[in-house]
């Protein structure tokens, strides 16, 4: 039997919290005990709580393989913003709990300044946890990332390293703590695995990125673009799959940035996408050279691994505009080896993107069968479309709040929580 997403992800979230930091914990512990610096050993496991999450956080910005794979990178990214705030929380407690003097102070106040001040940037312009719950900040957002470039936000949010090596230094500093060989022993290794992960994320990753050269953009809507992508080789990738594009040789594009894959073209080896013009990245996609070359980091996502583990279950896809990219490429694919309903809502006709070749694999296929409208579904159309779809497995697509707002009204509707699934694009 395969294990479910919720499986994994409870487990990813045990082990972070609790597990990783428990060996630095007792031989800290074992360290003070009976020295004239006990009466500091709870003030200084908060701030090894701290550093390990931190280092966590780091570890898993890397975007380690096999975590998409258990729980997604969607979630990972939740997991990673969660765990930041948490470590930046208890550096602060820390901080407050504790005196220090000279050097160990400099570092520990320096970093916890960075902290605290991409915390509250990355809460309100990276997670999108905030920004998805509370409409104004989130229309705030929107008009605020029209005048910050991408690259200042990934730059920003890299002060984490910058901070994380001040913690380090502030550690290794004190000499109480630096006479606990155990303890840095622990401590080193812990650091120098993330500076590994790191490292070759940042030099050594990215020469195995894929290469390709821009084909072709085509305006499909008056705020989307097709972009076809040439690669040289022969790629294999799982349908709803979304890849990391940047372009090496454009100035402001040269960051990673995450899209849907529509399609993926085998004989021609052509990768298809389907993009939204909003921000400065995207807006700046129908003004590229046709020959511009592509980097490729990929392909992440696990909305097929999730199918798989629901196995004879109809399947049911609610999309909206962009946000249905996926969900038609899993249509593509799948069409002929499962039984789909596929329902589609937009807030105007031209963002119904690919609506002629969806109502015509509807009308030639008894497996597919496929609805569209303008406006929200209501709530006793998800009544209907989970009365008319019992024992289905849903995957929902498209913006963050109309994700949230959908999943709550299918829940209501007495679909279980692990029968629902979709992947958020908050990072």
């Amino acid at each position: 039997m395969l294990k479910t997403h919720k499986y994994w992800l409870g487990l990813f979230w045990l082990f972070a919290i609790f597990v990783l930091p428990v060996p630095l914990l007792t031989t800290l512990s074992y360290g003070l005990k009976n020295t004239l610096f006990e009466s500091n050993l709870f003030a200084s496991q908060i701030g090894i709580i701290a550093y390990v999450w931190m280092l966590f956080v780091i570890a898993i910005s890397t975007k380690p393989k096999w975590i998409d794979k258990m729980i997604g990178l969607p979630e990972m990214y939740l997991v990673h913003g969660l765990i930041g705030l948490g470590g930046v929380i208890l550096a602060l407690v820390h901080k407050m709990m504790i005196q220090s003097f000279g050097l160990i102070k400099l570092t520990g106040t320096a970093s916890l300044i960075l902290l605290l001040t991409v915390a509250v940037y990355s809460i309100f312009f990276l997670s999108g946890w905030l920004t998805s719950r509370i409409k104004i900040l989130n229309v705030l957002k929107q008009d605020l990332e029209r005048l910050l470039r991408y690259e200042i936000s990934v730059w920003l949010h890299r002060l984490n390293i910058v901070a994380t090596l001040l913690i380090f230094a502030h550690v290794i500093l004190i000499p109480y703590i630096a006479n606990i060989k155990p303890f840095m022993i622990l401590f080193f290794t812990y650091s120098g695995i993330t500076a590994l992960m790191y490292l070759y994320y940042h030099f050594m990753k990215p020469f195995t990125y894929k290469k390709g050269i821009l084909i072709e953009h085509t305006q499909i809507a008056s705020s989307v673009t097709e972009l076809v992508i040439q690669t040289k080789h022969l790629w294999n990738f799982n349908a709803g799959d979304f890849v990391y594009l940047s372009f090496p040789d454009v100035d402001g594009m040269k960051e990673m940035h995450p899209f849907s894959i529509l399609n993926y073209d085998k004989k021609s080896h052509q990768l298809i996408f389907a993009i939204r013009n909003w921000g400065d990245f995207t807006a700046r996609l129908n003004s590229l050279p046709k020959g511009t070359k592509v980097k490729i980091d990929g392909s992440y996502g696990r909305l097929l691994q999730s199918i798989r583990e629901n196995k004879g279950k109809k399947l049911v896809f609610i999309g909206s505009g962009v946000g249905s990219v996926p969900l038609i490429s899993l249509t593509i694919s799948l069409f002929e080896k499962y039984k789909i309903s596929f329902i589609r809502v937009a807030s105007k006709q031209e963002d119904l993107i690919y609506e002629s070749y969806l109502r015509n694999l509807s009308n030639n296929n008894t497996n597919f069968n496929y609805f569209s409208q303008l406006g929200r579904l209501k709530k006793n159309q998800i009544k209907n479309i989970v009365n008319d779809n019992k024992n289905s497995y849903f995957i929902v697509g498209g913006s963050t709040q109309m994700m949230m707002g959908t999943m709550k009204l299918l829940k209501n509707a007495g679909v279980k929580k692990s029968q629902i699934y979709g992947e958020k694009f908050n990072f």
